[in-house]
């Protein structure tokens, strides 16, 4: 009797040991990309879903993910029914109510603009790892 009751409860243990793993393999994505490299090679992902991280900040009513490196910038785009979602609407008001620069990590669909200033931009779907950065100096 206790060898039966020792292998359920070792059957039980490996099985749940196997679905943890399952599950944080599935949570751990790809790295996300970088703006230097979605605008490097951008023909390649006008159309698609993109993982970027970046630098966000607002000037007027434009709200921008850039990167120092490259000096290249994407405008984003939030719908207002994505401003239901919590990650959404929390980064919209750090970012553009608040008036404060954040790193952050956004998905959504690369597109073509046609603007010949901001070629670029993300519909953003969500947003996470938000970090606020500190004021730059001199402004």
């Amino acid at each position: 009797m206790n060898a039966i009751a020792f292998a359920r409860a070792t059957g039980v243990a490996l099985m749940l040991l196997l679905a943890a793993g399952t599950a944080a393999a599935r949570s751990d994505g790809p790295p996300p990309d970088t703006i230097c490299t979605v605008l490097g090679t951008a023909a390649r992902y006008v159309g698609t879903t993109v993982t970027v991280r970046g630098v966000a900040a607002t000037e007027g009513k434009i709200t921008t993910l850039s990167d120092a490196q490259c000096k290249g910038a994407v405008n984003l785009s939030m719908d207002d029914d994505l401003g239901r979602k919590r990650d959404v609407a929390s980064f919209r008001r750090t970012v553009t109510e608040k008036g404060v620069r954040a790193d952050a990590t956004v998905f959504g669909r690369f597109k073509a603009t046609g603007d010949a200033h901001a070629p670029y931009a993300i519909d953003v779907y969500s947003v996470r790892d938000v970090n606020e950065l500190p004021a730059a100096e001199g402004g």
